[in-house]
């Protein structure tokens, strides 16, 4: 299986802004928090919660605001690859957070397992009754 991000997470702390320029046919997707997305000479104002995404249509400037700590990718289309709609990137980003959850719960479960192990070991050896050494006697 491979675990590789096509396109690397953007951390952005509460407050924050990212600028995107002429960003038509880029996707946010957020993973982590809450973001404003405005867009220039646009009335809208896009707010995105976590496992939600949004296709940017439009060229111009893209302002991204977190709103709290926020963790996103900004996808860009790839030639020849045709353009995800909202909800098929909600489905992805959806896929991909559970398979990251997933993945650091099999990796927290196997640390576990090699504490457990190691704690009995340490444990069997230090309460182990220890056999006295035979006597010998000369007669």
């Amino acid at each position: 299986m491979n675990n590789e991000l096509r396109h690397p997470l953007t951390d952005l702390t509460a407050g924050s802004i990212l600028r995107v320029r002429d960003g038509q046919g880029r996707a946010i997707v957020v993973f982590e928090g809450r973001v404003w997305i405005t867009l220039e000479d646009d009335p809208r104002d896009i707010v995105l919660d976590a496992g939600e995404s949004f296709s940017v249509d439009r060229q111009g400037l893209t302002l991204v605001q977190a709103c709290r700590d926020s963790k996103l990718i900004l996808a860009h289309g790839d030639a020849g690859t045709p353009a995800l709609s909202a909800d098929e990137l909600h489905q992805w980003a959806h896929t991909q957070r559970s398979q990251a959850i997933g993945d650091a719960l099999a990796a927290s479960v196997t640390a576990l397992q090699r504490a457990v192990a190691s704690a009995l070991a340490t444990a069997s050896m230090l309460i182990s009754p220890r056999r006295p050494a035979p006597c010998t006697t000369v007669r």
